[in-house]
Protein backbone atom coordinates (compact mmCIF):
# COMPACT_ATOMS: atom_id res chain seq x y z
CA UNK A 1 0.00 0.00 0.00
CA UNK A 2 1.47 3.60 -0.59
CA UNK A 3 2.60 6.16 2.08
CA UNK A 4 -0.62 8.34 0.78
CA UNK A 5 -3.59 5.66 0.60
CA UNK A 6 -1.85 4.57 4.22
CA UNK A 7 -2.40 7.81 5.81
CA UNK A 8 -5.88 8.33 3.76
CA UNK A 9 -6.86 4.60 5.17
CA UNK A 10 -5.54 6.10 8.77
CA UNK A 11 -7.71 9.55 7.86
CA UNK A 12 -10.81 7.74 7.33
CA UNK A 13 -10.49 5.31 10.57
CA UNK A 14 -10.31 8.32 12.69
CA UNK A 15 -12.84 10.93 10.60
CA UNK A 16 -15.68 8.06 10.29
CA UNK A 17 -16.88 9.32 13.51
CA UNK A 18 -16.81 13.00 13.17
CA UNK A 19 -18.99 12.20 10.01
CA UNK A 20 -21.70 10.05 11.77
CA UNK A 21 -21.49 12.55 14.96
CA UNK A 22 -22.31 15.51 12.07
CA UNK A 23 -25.05 13.50 11.07
CA UNK A 24 -26.27 12.98 14.58
CA UNK A 25 -25.79 17.14 15.21
CA UNK A 26 -27.83 17.74 12.07
CA UNK A 27 -30.41 15.91 13.02
CA UNK A 28 -30.71 16.29 17.15
CA UNK A 29 -29.68 20.35 16.65
CA UNK A 30 -33.71 21.56 15.29
CA UNK A 31 -34.91 18.92 17.42
CA UNK A 32 -33.29 20.31 20.84
CA UNK A 33 -34.30 23.93 19.69
CA UNK A 34 -37.64 23.35 19.49
CA UNK A 35 -37.56 21.30 23.17
CA UNK A 36 -36.03 24.64 24.74
CA UNK A 37 -36.33 28.38 24.46
CA UNK A 38 -33.65 30.49 23.57
CA UNK A 39 -33.35 31.92 27.07
CA UNK A 40 -33.23 28.66 28.35
CA UNK A 41 -30.14 27.78 25.94
CA UNK A 42 -28.68 30.96 26.76
CA UNK A 43 -28.72 30.14 29.98
CA UNK A 44 -26.93 26.49 29.80
CA UNK A 45 -24.59 27.95 27.30
CA UNK A 46 -22.96 30.02 30.17
CA UNK A 47 -22.66 26.97 32.41
CA UNK A 48 -20.72 24.50 29.42
CA UNK A 49 -18.81 28.25 29.05
CA UNK A 50 -18.01 27.77 32.72
CA UNK A 51 -17.10 24.02 32.44
CA UNK A 52 -14.74 24.75 29.87
CA UNK A 53 -12.73 27.61 31.96
CA UNK A 54 -12.44 25.05 35.23
CA UNK A 55 -11.80 22.06 32.94
CA UNK A 56 -8.63 24.29 31.25
CA UNK A 57 -7.33 25.67 34.83
CA UNK A 58 -7.46 22.31 36.12
CA UNK A 59 -5.69 20.49 33.52
CA UNK A 60 -3.04 22.50 34.04
CA UNK A 61 -1.46 21.82 30.22
CA UNK A 62 -0.64 18.52 31.78
CA UNK A 63 -3.00 16.50 28.50
CA UNK A 64 -0.97 18.64 26.35
CA UNK A 65 2.69 17.78 27.87
CA UNK A 66 1.37 14.22 27.42
CA UNK A 67 0.97 14.56 23.67
CA UNK A 68 4.30 15.97 23.63
CA UNK A 69 6.16 13.74 25.40
CA UNK A 70 4.20 10.82 24.68
CA UNK A 71 6.59 9.36 21.77
CA UNK A 72 9.67 10.22 23.61
CA UNK A 73 8.45 7.05 25.88
CA UNK A 74 9.01 3.70 25.88
CA UNK A 75 6.04 1.64 24.96
CA UNK A 76 5.95 0.15 28.32
CA UNK A 77 6.53 3.00 29.96
CA UNK A 78 3.95 5.72 28.49
CA UNK A 79 1.16 4.63 31.17
CA UNK A 80 3.14 5.42 33.76
CA UNK A 81 3.27 9.04 31.66
CA UNK A 82 -0.50 8.73 31.96
CA UNK A 83 -0.31 8.32 35.49
CA UNK A 84 1.89 11.40 36.30
CA UNK A 85 -0.07 13.67 34.22
CA UNK A 86 -3.09 12.75 35.54
CA UNK A 87 -1.90 13.54 39.25
CA UNK A 88 -1.45 16.63 38.54
CA UNK A 89 -4.76 17.55 37.22
CA UNK A 90 -6.69 15.83 40.39
CA UNK A 91 -4.69 17.55 42.56
CA UNK A 92 -5.07 20.69 41.05
CA UNK A 93 -9.10 19.55 40.52
CA UNK A 94 -8.96 19.19 44.04
CA UNK A 95 -7.97 22.64 45.11
CA UNK A 96 -10.10 24.47 42.85
CA UNK A 97 -13.18 22.18 43.89
CA UNK A 98 -12.54 23.12 47.81
CA UNK A 99 -12.23 27.31 47.31
CA UNK A 100 -15.39 27.19 44.99
CA UNK A 101 -17.53 24.87 47.94
CA UNK A 102 -15.87 27.23 50.15
CA UNK A 103 -17.39 30.21 48.27
CA UNK A 104 -20.39 28.49 46.39
CA UNK A 105 -23.19 30.70 47.47
CA UNK A 106 -21.01 33.08 45.38
CA UNK A 107 -20.32 31.29 42.83
CA UNK A 108 -23.85 29.75 42.25
CA UNK A 109 -25.56 32.95 42.35
CA UNK A 110 -22.88 34.45 39.63
CA UNK A 111 -23.90 31.26 37.47
CA UNK A 112 -27.04 30.00 37.61
CA UNK A 113 -28.61 33.50 38.85
CA UNK A 114 -29.75 31.80 42.56
CA UNK A 115 -27.84 29.52 45.22
CA UNK A 116 -27.83 26.17 44.77
CA UNK A 117 -25.57 24.16 46.20
CA UNK A 118 -26.02 21.01 44.40
CA UNK A 119 -25.83 22.66 40.91
CA UNK A 120 -22.39 23.64 42.36
CA UNK A 121 -21.81 19.77 42.72
CA UNK A 122 -23.22 19.19 39.41
CA UNK A 123 -20.46 21.24 37.83
CA UNK A 124 -17.78 19.94 39.56
CA UNK A 125 -19.02 16.95 38.84
CA UNK A 126 -18.72 17.40 35.19
CA UNK A 127 -15.34 19.60 35.66
CA UNK A 128 -14.13 15.91 36.86
CA UNK A 129 -15.62 14.06 34.01
CA UNK A 130 -13.87 16.17 31.58
CA UNK A 131 -10.52 15.85 32.93
CA UNK A 132 -10.41 11.76 32.94
CA UNK A 133 -12.27 11.93 29.71
CA UNK A 134 -9.77 14.36 27.98
CA UNK A 135 -6.97 11.55 29.35
CA UNK A 136 -9.45 8.59 28.04
CA UNK A 137 -9.53 10.16 24.76
CA UNK A 138 -5.76 11.11 24.32
CA UNK A 139 -5.03 7.44 25.49
CA UNK A 140 -7.00 5.62 22.16
CA UNK A 141 -6.05 9.30 20.06
CA UNK A 142 -1.87 9.20 20.51
CA UNK A 143 -2.06 5.06 19.91
CA UNK A 144 -3.54 6.69 16.32
CA UNK A 145 -6.85 3.88 16.68
CA UNK A 146 -9.19 5.18 14.68
CA UNK A 147 -12.00 2.94 14.45
CA UNK A 148 -12.23 2.86 18.60
CA UNK A 149 -11.67 6.92 18.04
CA UNK A 150 -14.51 7.36 15.96
CA UNK A 151 -16.83 5.14 17.73
CA UNK A 152 -16.06 6.99 20.99
CA UNK A 153 -17.08 10.45 19.29
CA UNK A 154 -20.55 8.53 17.89
CA UNK A 155 -21.24 7.51 21.41
CA UNK A 156 -20.51 10.95 22.56
CA UNK A 157 -23.47 12.60 20.34
CA UNK A 158 -25.65 9.70 20.44
CA UNK A 159 -25.87 10.06 24.28
CA UNK A 160 -25.70 13.48 24.42
CA UNK A 161 -29.02 13.50 22.20
CA UNK A 162 -30.48 10.71 23.80
CA UNK A 163 -29.75 12.44 27.47
CA UNK A 164 -31.08 15.76 26.29
CA UNK A 165 -34.31 13.81 25.15
CA UNK A 166 -35.01 11.73 28.15
CA UNK A 167 -34.38 14.82 31.04
CA UNK A 168 -37.00 17.46 28.38
CA UNK A 169 -39.36 14.95 28.83
CA UNK A 170 -38.79 14.56 32.56
CA UNK A 171 -38.13 18.70 32.89
CA UNK A 172 -39.86 20.00 30.30
CA UNK A 173 -38.27 23.77 28.92
CA UNK A 174 -35.51 24.24 31.58
CA UNK A 175 -31.38 24.68 31.06
CA UNK A 176 -31.01 22.42 33.49
CA UNK A 177 -32.28 19.06 30.72
CA UNK A 178 -28.68 20.46 29.17
CA UNK A 179 -26.71 19.53 32.12
CA UNK A 180 -27.88 16.37 33.10
CA UNK A 181 -27.66 15.18 29.58
CA UNK A 182 -23.94 16.15 29.28
CA UNK A 183 -22.88 15.26 32.56
CA UNK A 184 -25.05 11.57 31.50
CA UNK A 185 -23.38 10.68 28.46
CA UNK A 186 -19.91 11.79 29.85
CA UNK A 187 -20.02 9.53 32.25
CA UNK A 188 -20.62 7.05 29.80
CA UNK A 189 -18.60 7.42 27.68
CA UNK A 190 -15.43 8.18 30.15
CA UNK A 191 -15.98 4.28 31.35
CA UNK A 192 -16.44 2.85 28.42
CA UNK A 193 -13.54 4.70 27.00
CA UNK A 194 -11.49 3.67 29.87
CA UNK A 195 -12.08 0.01 29.75
CA UNK A 196 -11.61 -0.38 25.84
CA UNK A 197 -7.93 0.47 27.01
CA UNK A 198 -7.87 -0.77 30.67
CA UNK A 199 -4.73 -2.42 30.29
CA UNK A 200 -2.85 1.26 29.80
CA UNK A 201 -5.17 2.40 32.84
CA UNK A 202 -3.45 -0.37 35.39
CA UNK A 203 -0.70 2.08 36.12
CA UNK A 204 -0.47 1.18 39.86
CA UNK A 205 2.98 -0.39 40.95
CA UNK A 206 6.81 0.31 40.00
CA UNK A 207 7.94 1.78 36.30
CA UNK A 208 10.05 0.08 34.35
CA UNK A 209 11.60 2.45 34.22
CA UNK A 210 12.04 6.37 35.26
CA UNK A 211 10.40 8.61 32.89
CA UNK A 212 12.57 9.94 30.27
CA UNK A 213 11.11 13.92 31.07
CA UNK A 214 10.35 14.71 34.79
CA UNK A 215 7.45 16.41 36.08
CA UNK A 216 8.94 19.95 36.32
CA UNK A 217 10.01 19.56 32.16
CA UNK A 218 6.21 18.59 31.68
CA UNK A 219 5.10 21.68 33.85
CA UNK A 220 6.97 23.98 32.12
CA UNK A 221 5.87 22.57 28.91
CA UNK A 222 2.34 22.48 29.76
CA UNK A 223 1.48 25.85 31.95
CA UNK A 224 2.04 28.54 29.11
CA UNK A 225 0.02 26.31 26.80
CA UNK A 226 -2.89 25.89 29.94
CA UNK A 227 -2.07 29.88 30.34
CA UNK A 228 -3.08 30.06 26.51
CA UNK A 229 -5.59 27.66 26.59
CA UNK A 230 -7.20 30.23 28.99
CA UNK A 231 -6.62 33.48 27.11
CA UNK A 232 -8.11 31.38 24.26
CA UNK A 233 -10.80 30.81 25.85
CA UNK A 234 -11.28 33.78 26.88
CA UNK A 235 -10.92 35.33 23.24
CA UNK A 236 -13.59 32.38 22.40
CA UNK A 237 -16.14 33.58 25.35
CA UNK A 238 -16.10 37.50 24.72
CA UNK A 239 -19.07 36.97 22.01
CA UNK A 240 -21.04 35.08 24.65
CA UNK A 241 -20.52 37.88 27.52
CA UNK A 242 -20.88 40.98 25.52
CA UNK A 243 -24.45 39.20 24.28
CA UNK A 244 -25.32 38.56 27.78
CA UNK A 245 -24.30 42.15 28.91
CA UNK A 246 -25.66 44.25 25.86
CA UNK A 247 -28.42 42.39 25.04
CA UNK A 248 -30.63 39.25 26.63
CA UNK A 249 -30.63 35.95 27.08
CA UNK A 250 -33.14 35.53 23.91
CA UNK A 251 -30.49 37.05 21.85
CA UNK A 252 -27.68 34.81 22.88
CA UNK A 253 -29.93 31.33 22.54
CA UNK A 254 -30.07 32.83 19.39
CA UNK A 255 -26.37 32.59 19.09
CA UNK A 256 -26.31 29.66 20.79
CA UNK A 257 -28.13 27.52 18.44
CA UNK A 258 -25.93 29.01 15.68
CA UNK A 259 -23.23 28.07 17.31
CA UNK A 260 -24.22 24.44 17.95
CA UNK A 261 -25.11 24.54 13.66
CA UNK A 262 -21.33 25.07 13.60
CA UNK A 263 -20.29 22.85 16.11
CA UNK A 264 -21.38 20.19 14.19
CA UNK A 265 -18.43 21.42 12.34
CA UNK A 266 -16.71 21.08 14.70
CA UNK A 267 -16.52 17.73 14.99
CA UNK A 268 -14.75 17.84 11.91
CA UNK A 269 -11.77 19.86 12.83
CA UNK A 270 -11.68 18.00 16.78
CA UNK A 271 -10.94 14.57 14.64
CA UNK A 272 -8.91 15.92 11.71
CA UNK A 273 -6.82 17.42 14.94
CA UNK A 274 -7.07 13.76 16.40
CA UNK A 275 -5.33 12.30 13.33
CA UNK A 276 -3.33 15.21 12.05
CA UNK A 277 -1.31 15.49 15.46
CA UNK A 278 0.08 12.48 16.23
CA UNK A 279 0.78 11.83 12.47
CA UNK A 280 2.66 15.65 12.32
CA UNK A 281 5.01 13.98 15.34
CA UNK A 282 5.75 11.20 13.65
CA UNK A 283 6.33 12.67 10.09
CA UNK A 284 9.02 15.44 11.47
CA UNK A 285 10.82 12.46 13.53
CA UNK A 286 11.26 10.74 10.80
CA UNK A 287 12.83 13.85 8.48
CA UNK A 288 13.09 17.12 9.58
CA UNK A 289 13.33 18.89 6.27
CA UNK A 290 10.52 17.13 4.97
CA UNK A 291 8.75 20.80 3.86
CA UNK A 292 6.92 19.17 1.03
CA UNK A 293 4.56 16.79 3.14
CA UNK A 294 3.16 20.11 5.37
CA UNK A 295 3.14 22.38 2.52
CA UNK A 296 0.84 19.76 0.40
CA UNK A 297 -1.48 18.74 3.33
CA UNK A 298 -1.90 22.08 4.05
CA UNK A 299 -3.39 22.97 -0.07
CA UNK A 300 -5.96 19.93 0.75
CA UNK A 301 -6.96 20.93 3.97
CA UNK A 302 -7.80 24.75 2.81
CA UNK A 303 -9.47 23.47 -0.36
CA UNK A 304 -11.58 21.02 1.77
CA UNK A 305 -12.24 23.48 4.40
CA UNK A 306 -12.99 26.68 1.76
CA UNK A 307 -15.78 24.27 -0.04
CA UNK A 308 -17.29 23.05 3.12
CA UNK A 309 -17.65 26.58 4.25
CA UNK A 310 -19.53 28.05 1.33
CA UNK A 311 -22.03 25.12 0.96
CA UNK A 312 -22.90 26.21 4.57
CA UNK A 313 -23.09 29.62 3.65
CA UNK A 314 -25.07 28.64 0.33
CA UNK A 315 -27.78 26.72 2.32
CA UNK A 316 -27.63 28.21 5.47
CA UNK A 317 -31.22 29.74 5.40
CA UNK A 318 -32.49 25.64 4.88
CA UNK A 319 -30.96 24.84 7.66
CA UNK A 320 -31.58 27.47 10.26
CA UNK A 321 -35.38 26.90 9.01
CA UNK A 322 -34.85 23.43 10.18
CA UNK A 323 -34.06 24.85 14.31
CA UNK A 324 -37.79 26.24 14.22
CA UNK A 325 -39.52 29.71 14.31
CA UNK A 326 -38.17 30.84 17.47
CA UNK A 327 -34.73 30.61 15.89
CA UNK A 328 -34.92 32.43 12.38
CA UNK A 329 -32.93 35.41 13.14
CA UNK A 330 -30.11 32.86 13.85
CA UNK A 331 -29.90 33.16 9.84
CA UNK A 332 -28.04 36.32 10.02
CA UNK A 333 -25.42 35.17 13.16
CA UNK A 334 -24.33 31.69 11.33
CA UNK A 335 -22.30 33.12 8.47
CA UNK A 336 -19.10 34.20 10.25
CA UNK A 337 -19.52 31.45 13.06
CA UNK A 338 -18.00 29.24 9.74
CA UNK A 339 -14.56 31.41 10.23
CA UNK A 340 -14.23 29.21 13.54
CA UNK A 341 -13.67 25.60 12.25
CA UNK A 342 -12.57 26.50 9.07
CA UNK A 343 -9.69 28.74 10.55
CA UNK A 344 -8.84 26.57 13.37
CA UNK A 345 -8.83 22.95 10.80
CA UNK A 346 -6.35 24.94 8.63
CA UNK A 347 -3.98 26.53 11.17
CA UNK A 348 -3.42 23.27 13.04
CA UNK A 349 -1.51 22.24 10.11
CA UNK A 350 0.45 25.54 9.51
CA UNK A 351 1.24 26.05 13.46
CA UNK A 352 3.45 22.84 13.71
CA UNK A 353 6.66 24.69 13.83
CA UNK A 354 5.53 26.16 17.20
CA UNK A 355 5.09 22.81 18.85
CA UNK A 356 7.98 21.24 17.14
CA UNK A 357 10.55 23.25 18.39
CA UNK A 358 8.14 23.50 21.78
CA UNK A 359 8.10 27.56 21.48
CA UNK A 360 5.00 27.62 23.04
CA UNK A 361 4.97 31.39 24.27
CA UNK A 362 4.12 32.03 20.91
CA UNK A 363 1.07 30.28 21.78
CA UNK A 364 0.41 32.97 24.56
CA UNK A 365 0.91 35.84 22.81
CA UNK A 366 -1.43 34.94 19.90
CA UNK A 367 -4.24 33.92 22.23
CA UNK A 368 -3.76 37.61 23.78
CA UNK A 369 -3.67 39.36 20.68
CA UNK A 370 -6.53 38.14 19.07
CA UNK A 371 -8.47 38.15 22.45
CA UNK A 372 -8.19 42.02 22.53
CA UNK A 373 -9.11 41.83 18.46
CA UNK A 374 -12.49 40.41 19.73
CA UNK A 375 -12.76 42.50 23.11
CA UNK A 376 -12.60 45.32 20.79
CA UNK A 377 -14.44 44.11 17.72
CA UNK A 378 -17.49 43.17 20.43
CA UNK A 379 -17.49 46.81 21.63
CA UNK A 380 -18.05 48.11 18.48
CA UNK A 381 -20.73 45.36 16.95
CA UNK A 382 -22.80 44.14 19.89
CA UNK A 383 -24.26 47.40 20.88
CA UNK A 384 -24.82 48.28 17.40
CA UNK A 385 -26.10 44.81 15.46
CA UNK A 386 -26.12 42.54 18.32
CA UNK A 387 -25.32 38.65 17.94
CA UNK A 388 -24.82 39.18 14.42
CA UNK A 389 -21.93 41.85 15.56
CA UNK A 390 -20.82 38.89 17.88
CA UNK A 391 -20.41 36.72 15.44
CA UNK A 392 -18.48 39.11 12.87
CA UNK A 393 -16.10 39.97 15.41
CA UNK A 394 -14.99 36.38 16.23
CA UNK A 395 -15.25 35.51 12.56
CA UNK A 396 -12.69 38.36 11.84
CA UNK A 397 -10.48 37.41 15.21
CA UNK A 398 -10.08 33.87 14.04
CA UNK A 399 -8.79 34.93 10.21
CA UNK A 400 -6.37 36.67 12.68
CA UNK A 401 -5.40 33.85 14.93
CA UNK A 402 -4.39 31.99 11.93
CA UNK A 403 -2.46 34.51 10.57
CA UNK A 404 -0.82 34.87 13.55
CA UNK A 405 0.24 31.19 14.17
CA UNK A 406 1.09 30.53 10.80
CA UNK A 407 3.39 33.71 10.86
CA UNK A 408 5.56 32.36 13.66
CA UNK A 409 5.34 28.67 13.04
CA UNK A 410 7.15 29.55 9.70
CA UNK A 411 10.00 31.68 11.11
CA UNK A 412 10.63 27.82 13.26
CA UNK A 413 9.81 25.81 10.62
CA UNK A 414 9.90 26.96 6.81
CA UNK A 415 7.05 25.89 4.49
CA UNK A 416 5.75 27.86 1.51
CA UNK A 417 2.10 27.26 2.33
CA UNK A 418 1.04 29.34 -0.44
CA UNK A 419 -0.32 32.49 1.24
CA UNK A 420 -1.29 34.96 -1.33
CA UNK A 421 -3.91 32.34 -3.29
CA UNK A 422 -5.01 31.77 0.53
CA UNK A 423 -5.73 35.19 1.29
CA UNK A 424 -7.77 35.75 -1.91
CA UNK A 425 -9.78 32.89 -1.37
CA UNK A 426 -10.18 34.19 2.09
CA UNK A 427 -11.35 37.77 0.77
CA UNK A 428 -14.02 36.05 -1.32
CA UNK A 429 -15.36 33.85 1.90
CA UNK A 430 -15.70 36.73 3.73
CA UNK A 431 -17.54 39.18 1.27
CA UNK A 432 -19.99 36.15 0.48
CA UNK A 433 -20.47 36.16 4.74
CA UNK A 434 -21.06 39.79 4.87
CA UNK A 435 -23.76 39.77 2.16
CA UNK A 436 -25.49 36.58 3.38
CA UNK A 437 -25.45 38.42 7.15
CA UNK A 438 -27.12 41.23 5.57
CA UNK A 439 -29.35 39.98 2.97
CA UNK A 440 -31.64 37.47 3.07
CA UNK A 441 -31.29 34.21 0.81
CA UNK A 442 -32.19 34.69 -3.13
CA UNK A 443 -31.11 33.76 -6.35
CA UNK A 444 -28.52 36.85 -6.28
CA UNK A 445 -27.16 35.35 -2.82
CA UNK A 446 -26.84 31.81 -4.63
CA UNK A 447 -24.77 33.12 -7.36
CA UNK A 448 -22.37 34.87 -5.67
CA UNK A 449 -22.00 31.01 -3.63
CA UNK A 450 -21.48 29.54 -6.99
CA UNK A 451 -18.98 32.16 -7.93
CA UNK A 452 -16.71 31.73 -4.40
CA UNK A 453 -16.56 27.62 -5.42
CA UNK A 454 -15.27 28.65 -8.85
CA UNK A 455 -12.71 30.97 -7.68
CA UNK A 456 -11.43 28.27 -4.86
CA UNK A 457 -11.43 25.34 -7.42
CA UNK A 458 -9.63 27.63 -10.06
CA UNK A 459 -7.31 28.87 -7.03
CA UNK A 460 -6.60 25.36 -6.14
CA UNK A 461 -6.89 23.42 -9.08
CA UNK A 462 -4.21 21.11 -9.07
CA UNK A 463 -5.39 19.85 -5.27
CA UNK A 464 -8.62 19.05 -6.71
CA UNK A 465 -7.05 17.16 -9.46
CA UNK A 466 -4.77 15.62 -6.77
CA UNK A 467 -8.20 14.77 -4.48
CA UNK A 468 -9.89 13.36 -7.43
CA UNK A 469 -7.23 10.90 -8.72
CA UNK A 470 -6.09 9.96 -4.99
CA UNK A 471 -10.13 9.16 -4.43
CA UNK A 472 -9.45 7.17 -7.49
CA UNK A 473 -6.40 5.40 -6.49
CA UNK A 474 -7.80 4.82 -3.39
CA UNK A 475 -11.12 2.72 -5.08
CA UNK A 476 -8.93 0.66 -6.33
CA UNK A 477 -10.57 -0.66 -10.23
CA UNK A 478 -14.06 0.99 -9.47
CA UNK A 479 -12.66 4.23 -9.48
CA UNK A 480 -11.11 4.40 -13.03
CA UNK A 481 -13.47 5.67 -15.70
CA UNK A 482 -16.14 2.66 -17.51
CA UNK A 483 -15.97 0.63 -13.76
CA UNK A 484 -14.38 -2.38 -13.58
CA UNK A 485 -14.57 -4.88 -16.45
Amino acid sequence: MSQTSNILNKFLSISIGSWIAMLIGFVSTPITTRLLSPDQFGQASIFLLVVDVLAAITLLGSDQSFIRFFYEEETSNRKFLLRSSLRISLATFGLAALLILVFYQSFSAFIFSKVSLWLVFLLLLYVFLRIVSTFASLVIRMQQKGKIFSLIQVLNKSLEFLGILFFAYLMGNHYEVIIYAHISFMILVTVIAISVEYKFWRFFGDQVAPLKSDTSERLRYGMPLMVTLLMTLAFQSVDRLAIKEWSNYSELGLYYAAFKIIAVLNMLQINFTAFWTPLSYEKFKENPDNAVFFQKMAQTVIFVMFVIATGVLLFKDVIVYLLGSEYRDAASIMPFLVFIPVMYTISEVTVVGINFYKKTKWHLLIACCVFFINVLGNILLVPLIGAAGAAISTGISYIAFFAMRTYFSTRLFQVDYKLKRFYVGTLFLVSYALYTTFCKQSMWSFGFGLLVLLVISWLYNETLMTLINKCREFMGPYGKKGGKK
